[in-house]
Parts: structure tokens; C-alpha cells; sequence
């Protein structure tokens, strides 16, 4: 019985890798990616308007500095960076190398340098991995376009006419930037937001929203399904406020100038002369007002 068993588990092991092995060769071997394999990449921000970058597991960061080209560059062993440029675009591509079973836990990271002299778009997708994107206070952008299906993901000190982050599982931080539109889509994750403004739509599934600003400047939606919203307005400036919880409590501290309606599940409020509406609903959560 006991010899049975251990040719069981020694079958299973060998199942197992090759498992492993199989799945490997077919992700990172077999898998079509259009570009030129290259250690890095550079190019000109005169040359482009627009950077599109595609990761699979790999964190991505993007970092904005005094400098005079985009540089690209795969941080560790186990990844491999593809290089297209064509029509004004940049395009950025990483795969994972054959066999990265072997290298246990060591994981790579694509390390985007842009400088402040770039001002056109930039996109960003990844499958399983963390997004960051530091603007330094100086960069300034056309649009920026983040999506992930597995990570997190954080924008900071950006300026930009229009801002769209997408995620399935994975937390949301925005902090310092001024968009003309900002809008988030989570289908399960939090979002933290520190001094963001313009227009912001923010649609949540699953998971609780902690927003702070210094200056109300557009409209403002908030709808979640189920999570906690807390949200906290500057005592100057022209809004008007619409708190509704389906079930749960509303709550509002805030001192607003005046109050229109306030009970248990909804609390309406106008700040200065009610220039812009802010709107915030929730399904299954509590929602405060500071």
C-alpha cells in the first residue's frame, strides 16, 4: 500500500512539471509578440505622441525626470522587452522568459523613464502586476490610460487633460493630480484619492472608496455596489451634495451652508452657490460626509 502510494505521488510530482513546463514553453515561448527583442529602448519625445505599454505578470513603473529621451529597461533575468516604433506611437512589450520555474520567486520589473518634455498619451495594460506612474510635479500629459486585471495601481503628482483607470482585483491610489476628467472603474479593490481635481466618475463592485480634496473644480459621481464611501470636502467652494445608501447609514459631520434633507439612509447639502453636483450612492455600505 505504501509503495503505491509513493508511485501515486511520484507520477503526480512528474504530472506536475510537466504541467509547469508545458504551460511555460506555451506563455512565453510560442505566444506571437509584434516588435524587436532589445535590452532597452530609447527614443525621441519629439519623435512621439503616443507610448503604449503591454505587460503580462511584470510591474511597471513609470518614472518622469529631467532627461532627453523615453528609456525602457527590464529590471532582473526573467523577463524580455519587445521594441516597435511606428507612426509617431512607442510601443513596449513584456513576456516572460522560457522556464521561469526555475527561478522561483525572482520576478522582473519594466522601468519606463520619460522625460518632462513628453506631452502626448500614455497607455498602460498589464495582466497580473503593479502600476505606478510619478509624475514628479512636472509631467504633464495629453491622456493616461491604465488598466490591470491583477494589481495595483497609483498616479501621482500628474497633470493631464484626461485620466481613465480600469481594474478586476487590485487597489487604486491617486494622489496630487489635476485632470480635466478622471474616471475609475474597480470590480474589486479600494480607491484612495488625495487632492484630485476636475471631473471624476468613480464606479466601484466590491471595495471602499477614502477620498480627500482641497478643491472642489468639477462634478463629482460615486456609485458602489457593495463598500464603504468616506469622503471628505474642502469648508470653501460651490457644491452640492447627494449622499444615498440603500442600506446603510449616512452620516455627515461636514457643516454644510445648508442643509436640505438629512435622515438615516440620504443626506442632501449645498456648499457656496451649488455650482457642482456631487453625487454618491451606495447599495450595501456606510457613507460619510467630512
Amino acid at each position: 500500500m505504501k509503495k503505491m502510494l509513493g508511485k501515486l505521488l511520484i507520477t503526480a510530482g512528474i504530472l506536475i512539471f510537466f504541467a509547469v513546463v508545458v504551460k511555460d514553453v506555451f506563455a512565453a515561448g510560442l505566444g506571437f509578440v509584434n516588435g524587436t527583442e532589445a535590452d532597452s529602448a530609447s527614443a525621441s519625445p519629439r519623435d512621439i505622441d503616443s507610448v503604449v505599454i503591454e505587460s503580462d505578470n511584470k510591474d511597471v513603473q513609470i518614472i518622469a525626470e529631467e532627461r532627453n529621451d523615453i528609456s525602457a529597461g527590464i529590471s532582473g533575468d526573467s523577463g524580455k522587452l519587445f521594441v516597435t516604433e511606428n507612426r509617431r506611437k512607442l510601443e513596449l512589450t513584456t513576456k516572460e522568459k522560457e522556464f521561469q520555474f526555475l527561478n522561483g520567486f525572482n520576478r522582473s520589473s519594466l522601468i519606463v523613464r520619460i522625460p518632462y518634455e513628453y506631452k502626448g498619451h500614455l497607455t498602460v495594460r498589464t495582466s497580473s502586476g503593479d502600476v505606478s506612474v510619478d509624475g514628479n510635479h512636472h509631467l504633464v500629459l495629453s491622456g493616461l490610460n491604465a488598466v490591470s486585471a491583477s494589481g495595483n495601481m497609483r498616479v501621482t503628482d500628474v497633470r493631464l487633460k484626461d485620466l481613465k483607470v480600469k481594474g478586476s482585483s487590485g487597489d487604486v491610489t491617486i494622489s496630487n493630480t489635476i485632470s480635466k476628467t478622471t474616471s475609475i472603474d474597480l470590480a474589486s479593490g479600494d480607491a484612495n484619492l488625495a487632492d484630485v481635481s476636475g471631473s471624476l466618475d468613480v464606479r466601484m463592485t466590491s471595495g471602499n472608496l477614502d477620498a480627500a480634496s482641497k478643491k472642489v473644480t468639477g462634478p463629482l459621481s460615486v456609485t458602489l455596489t457593495s463598500g464603504d464611501a468616506d469622503l471628505s470636502l474642502p469648508q470653501n467652494g460651490s457644491f452640492t451634495v447627494n449622499a444615498k445608501s440603500t442600506s446603510g447609514e449616512v452620516s455627515s459631520p461636514y457643516s454644510f451652508a445648508d442643509t436640505a434633507h438629512k435622515e438615516h439612509h440620504q443626506i442632501t447639502g449645498l456648499q457656496g452657490n451649488g455650482q457642482y453636483q456631487i453625487d454618491i450612492k451606495t447599495d450595501s455600505g456606510d457613507l460619510t460626509i467630512r
